[in-house]
């Protein structure tokens, strides 16, 4: 099984020209697409550290904000700063506080989790190492109002009369019409950066493509300027789109002996893969 893959593998990179994968489902962060959107994001981001206010980011799904956290997380200073990444939270309050006791460092099982459970733990880790909380909640559209309002009550933990945590929340944009709630309104007021993460510009997306390929050892003009800009109106900008269907469409075009990855076969790679990428 191992020699057939490794066979497909070898055909398909001899194939284009490769030395590996190109369009890569996780992007390794120090290897990523210099994006404007994701550089202004991130350093949006550090200055929360300064100001240990709550930050919410919202986008698509593969919009890249999972990219954006992978870059924070490689560039933060975990001398400095405590980092609590939540990848999956749990939507009942309690579960959740137990998720970030543990990544706390303690054992849960006799922990009983409340607010101010957690906020002495943040404040001890504070006052004892002397470095900040980070708390990073990915996926936090799944979290209920209750929750929400549950992790304003944690930017209440203070020591040496200041903040002790930054909260920084990753959701889809249906976080936004929960944090609108009107029950929640004591947590948006404390929102120090609201950051919107939509698609890349047309032109960021061909240069992204091209980035792409060339990241991966092949030649720019695989994908003509006429796919590039076919592959920018199906997507809409959205990265991950993107990596799939220009990916596809490599897979095709190996299967069938082309040298470019024409208009044409990528619509047909499209229709092939769904009818709501058809149009």
């Amino acid at each position: 099984m191992y020699a057939i893959d490794e066979l497909v593998t070898q055909t398909f990179l001899q194939h284009w020209g490769l030395t590996r994968w190109p369009f890569p489902k996780i992007a390794e962060p120090d290897h990523a697409f210099p994006d404007q959107r994701l550089n202004a994001a991130l350093t949006r981001l550090q200055q929360l550290l300064l100001t240990r206010e709550v930050g919410v980011v919202v986008g698509e799904a593969g919009s890249g904000k999972s990219t954006l956290l992978d870059l924070f997380l490689n560039t933060v200073s975990h001398t400095r700063y405590r980092v609590i990444h939540i990848p999956i939270p749990q939507t009942r309050p309690r579960e959740l506080y137990r998720s970030i006791a543990s990544a706390l460092g303690v054992n849960t099982s006799w922990f009983g989790a409340d607010a101010l459970k957690v906020i002495d733990l943040l404040t001890y880790s504070y006052l004892e190492s002397n470095r900040p909380n980070v708390l990073l909640i990915d996926e936090a559209h799944i979290l209920t109002p209750t929750c929400l309002n549950e992790l304003r009550l944690l930017t209440n933990a203070t020591g040496k009369n200041e903040a002790v945590l930054t909260l920084i929340l990753f959701g889809q944009p249906t976080l936004s019409t929960t944090l609108k709630l009107p029950t929640l309104i004591p947590l948006a007021q404390r929102i120090g950066a609201w950051i919107p993460l939509g698609g890349l510009n047309e032109t960021e997306s061909c240069h992204y493509i091209d980035w792409q390929v060339q990241a991966a050892g092949g030649q720019p003009e695989i994908f003509p300027l006429s796919t590039q800009k076919a592959i920018f109106r199906r997507t809409q900008g959205i990265p991950r789109m993107i990596n799939r269907l220009a990916l596809e469409s490599l897979h095709q075009g190996c299967l069938e002996g082309s040298q470019v990855i024409t208009e044409e076969l990528f619509t047909r790679v499209c229709k092939n893969l769904g009818p709501h990428l058809a149009n």
